[in-house]
Formats: structure tokens, sequence, C-alpha cells
């Protein structure tokens, strides 16, 4: 049977990153979620995200093809049901790296999933990894420092949080929180 981990924080608190060094271990994978976000320079389709247009996301939403979905920062995001199904079909530790309007709906449906929330050791440190990423137009770096303020005060929903503040400390914390070897 498998199992469903959701990593959620604010943008900026390190979910990628960590979720990147989890897939390092045997037989753990990551979710691919769906947006209407256009791709940073540095993102494929099919590998950081599924890029679908408004239209094209209604659709699937209309057709019953996605497990949870929310508006974050202007754009929908989602994650594909049959991706889940798929997962707990398997022995596969399946990560969800998705914002908290998703992660409360994926909470609800799957009781059995771990949740952790990542995050930063402050807000300065939150805006300057912000700034560092290189990606992001002003006004969307302070969009997203709004929606981090929100986004925190559902950090006591999950059943953990970890503060990312040493890239090392955090993956193992996270890895032994998930019985990863």
């Amino acid at each position: 049977m498998g199992k469903i981990v959701i990593i959620s924080g604010p943008s900026g608190a390190g979910k990628t990153t960590v979720c990147t060094q989890l897939l390092k271990y045997s037989g753990v994978r990551k979710s691919i979620s769906v947006t209407t976000r256009p791709p940073r320079h540095n993102e494929k389709n099919g590998v950081s995200y599924h890029f679908v247009s408004i239209p094209e996301f209604e659709e699937m939403l209309r057709r019953g093809e996605l497990a949870e979905h929310a508006r974050y920062c202007g754009h929908y995001y989602g994650t594909l049901a049959s991706t889940l199904k798929e997962s707990l079909a398997s022995d596969m530790l399946l990560i969800l790296e998705i914002e908290v309007q998703g992660a409360l709906q994926i909470m609800e449906k799957f009781p059995e999933t771990t949740s952790i929330f990542l995050l930063p050791p402050n807000s300065d440190t939150l805006g300057q990894r912000l700034l560092n990423r290189n990606t992001n137009k002003e006004q969307d770096i302070e969009l997203r420092l709004e929606t981090a303020e929100k986004e925190l005060s559902y950090k006591d929903r999950y059943q953990y949080s970890v503060v990312n503040d040493d890239l090392e400390i955090t993956v193992d914390t996270v890895r032994k929180i998930l019985g990863l070897v």
C-alpha cells in the first residue's frame, strides 16, 4: 500500500529543494502538479509541472481529473487524481509539494496522509530567498510574501512543522519523519 506525503509552506520556504533531496531515496516519487502559471526559464513541461491553459484546467476540473485544486497568486494549481490512485495501489511514497488550500483538501479526502509544513527561519530570510531565485518580478515577490503570512496561520493543521534553516538538518528531519533509511 502506498503512502501520500504533503509538503507545504510559503513560497521560498525550500519545498522544492527538500523534495529534490527526498527523491534520492528508494520508493519515493514526486507528484507533478498541473498549473496555469507560465513556466519559469528553468522549468520543463511534464517534469516541473504540467503547464496548461485556463480553459484546459477548467475542463480537467469538470471531468473530475483533479484530486485537489486551488488558486494561488493568480494561477490555478491542482493534483491529478490518477497519480494518487496509482501511488496508493503501489508501494510508492508519493510526495505532494502543494500549497495550503490544496493540502487541506487532500488531508480531508485521505486522512492517512502525512503532512509536513516547512517554515523559513524568519520573514527576512523568506524575502531574500525569493529575491535570490531571480525568477520572480518585484510585484510577484510582494504578493508571495503577503500570501506567506496567510499560509503561516495554517501550520498547526499539519502533523509536523519543520524550520528550514539548514538544508541538511531539514532533510534529515523530514527523512526521519517519513521513516526513510
